[in-house]
């Protein structure tokens, strides 16, 4: 199962290079199955993962699609495009990603960033549920605080304690049993709406009538102070999910940066070679790789037989692409270390890689310049891997660590 294809996104990597080798099970592929039972830590990257057995220690895995079937019996740290919960996690959970649903159990908190989120009605939450996301769907039930803010929020679940909610559109259609506080632009009560304790609210168009929803005595209060983390969510909101979504890149690039030393030490030694002395020809070798390649392509693809090698390619294309940043890092790191004379071990390869990274990262921050600057390290690292690629440089194609 321990194959090398498209390795994918492993959320928080670094716990997974803290972890001694006995205690944890490492897979990477193009998909990973996990069909029989992990005993301890398991570490996963793929295209598309699996999980159909109990794990018992902790979960730290990242796919473009992640499927938990099975009992995790500690911590689960996820990120991927769409990630399904349908087993049980016996600690917290920690995820972030396109599409979450979660239809399972959690016997701890839920921390989740995301571009959607829904957490079907069969599902429980044991902890608390703070999650930011643009939607937010939830139907369970909630067993602990509740914190949420997204652009539409919707809310037909039961929350058992106390609840937050800040958002652009919030509809309030479940149960309330704990002390409420809703700041939204627009507020909506669904008509199985129910509020046990206290509520204070600020919504754009003014007060909005609870009487029919409150229970027990329960009192709801406009409040005008709310504007105003109406108005910190205004502001703060893009930074935020920025900020996510700069937090989830860099970890998705960090696990790259792992995997590649870690596995293809002697290919990159390689690649990094005498770079200083050769960046112009493996610029101009870079910029013929991303645009020759697509010609390439579709020459594959007018022929029956050239399709297989044609889809090949575009894996590969897709695959450089969108870890070009990452293969930067890598590629600098190496040849950083040789232009040095220095002989650092494999844990500081990947931090010098991360750093790397960032410092890239930040640079494409900069208008137009920060663009091209970060296009042509690309186009160096892309021209230093073909060259460690070609036979005729004394290599092989191979990329053995």
């Amino acid at each position: 199962m321990k194959t090398i294809g498209l390795a994918g996104i492993l959320f928080l990597c670094l716990f997974g290079l803290l972890t001694p080798a006995s205690a944890a099970t490492i897979l990477t592929g193009e998909t990973v199955r996990v069909s029989s039972p992990v005993e301890g830590n398991l570490y996963a990257g793929a295209g598309q993962i699996t999980i159909d057995a109990v794990v018992n220690g902790d979960v730290n895995a990242g796919a473009g699609e992640l499927w938990i079937m099975d009992t995790i019996r500690r911590d689960v740290i996820v990120g991927g495009g769409r990630i399904h919960i349908n087993g049980v996690i016996g600690e917290d959970l920690r995820c972030g990603g396109g599409q979450v649903y979660l239809r399972g159990v959690v016997l701890g908190d839920v921390v989740a960033g995301c571009g959607e989120l829904e957490v079907a009605p069969e599902a429980v939450i044991h902890g608390d549920l703070v999650v930011g996301g643009g939607r937010v769907r939830i139907y369970g039930r909630i067993l602990g605080s509740l914190i949420m803010a997204g652009g539409e929020i919707e809310f037909n679940g039961e929350a058992e304690k106390d609840a937050e909610i800040r958002g652009g559109t919030a509809t309030l259609n479940g149960v309330f049993r704990g002390p409420c506080k809703f700041a939204a632009e627009t507020l909506r009560l669904g008509p199985r709406a129910e509020f046990y304790q206290p509520v204070r609210y600020w919504q754009t168009n003014g007060e909005i009538d609870f009487s029919n929803y409150l229970k027990e005595g329960a009192r709801a209060t406009f409040d005008e102070s709310l504007k105003q983390d109406m108005g910190q969510y205004d502001k703060g909101w893009a930074f935020e999910a920025f900020s996510w979504f700069f937090l989830y890149r860099l970890l998705v690039g960090a696990l790259m940066i792992a995997i590649l030393v870690w596995l293809f030490d002697a290919f990159f030694k390689r690649a990094g070679s005498d770079l200083p002395n050769q960046w112009l020809n493996r610029f101009g070798t870079g910029v013929l790789y991303v645009i020759g390649l697509p010609v390439v392509m579709i020459l594959l693809f007018v022929t029956v037989i050239g399709i297989p090698f044609g889809l090949f390619a575009l894996f590969l294309y897709i695959f450089t692409l969108l870890f070009a940043y990452a293969l930067t890092a890598t590629v600098g790191t190496y040849s950083l270390e040789q232009y040095r004379r220095l002989n650092w071990s494999k844990g500081q390869r990947i931090l010098v890689g991360i750093a790397i990274l960032l410092g890239l990262k930040i640079i494409t921050w900069i208008p137009v310049l920060g663009f091209l600057l970060g296009a042509i390290a690309v186009a160096v690292a892309f021209g230093s891997i073909i060259k460690a690629l070609l036979p005729r440089s004394g290599n092989t194609p191979e990329m053995a660590g």
